[in-house]
């Protein structure tokens, strides 16, 4: 919430519960989720709500938007200012490392293309633990 603060956002309740529930699924939640959960705790929030405080949420780095496929979006906190994720296109688990090693890469992307690389964004996609012993049965 600090960093809500400093952007000059207010860390209304709504706003707090929305961050509290996304921080407690370390494996992402979608918004539909967001919105069910929510609901059980008590607080109601509208849709564009929602929708707008996961905006302004992303905007301010406190969380992330991992893309699982074009219509299955799924928000986690960000733990960290350097984190890449893993998404299993069985069952949309998310999973989060840290550390990077393609810098050198991303180095020779820019001189060839003549970009200035200043961020990047890695996902990797496959099948998390659970659900590739059923792939292979």
């Amino acid at each position: 919430m600090a960093a809500l603060h400093r952007e000059g956002g207010r860390a209304t309740r709504q706003r707090r519960m929305i961050l509290e529930v996304i921080d407690a699924a370390p494996k992402g939640i979608s918004a539909e989720e967001l919105t069910s959960s929510l609901a059980r705790t008590g607080v109601r929030a509208a849709r564009s709500t929602i929708y707008r405080t996961l905006d302004t949420l992303r905007r301010i780095g406190a969380v992330e938007l991992v893309h699982r496929r074009p219509e299955h979006h799924r928000y986690l906190a960000r733990r960290s200012a350097h984190q890449h994720h893993v998404v299993c296109e069985a069952c949309g688990a998310v999973g989060v490392f840290e550390g990077c090693q393609v810098e050198r890469a991303l180095d020779a992307i820019g001189a060839k293309t003549g970009f200035a690389v200043e961020r990047h964004t890695l996902e990797l996609f496959g099948r998390c633990p659970d659900c590739e012993p059923a792939r292979r049965a």
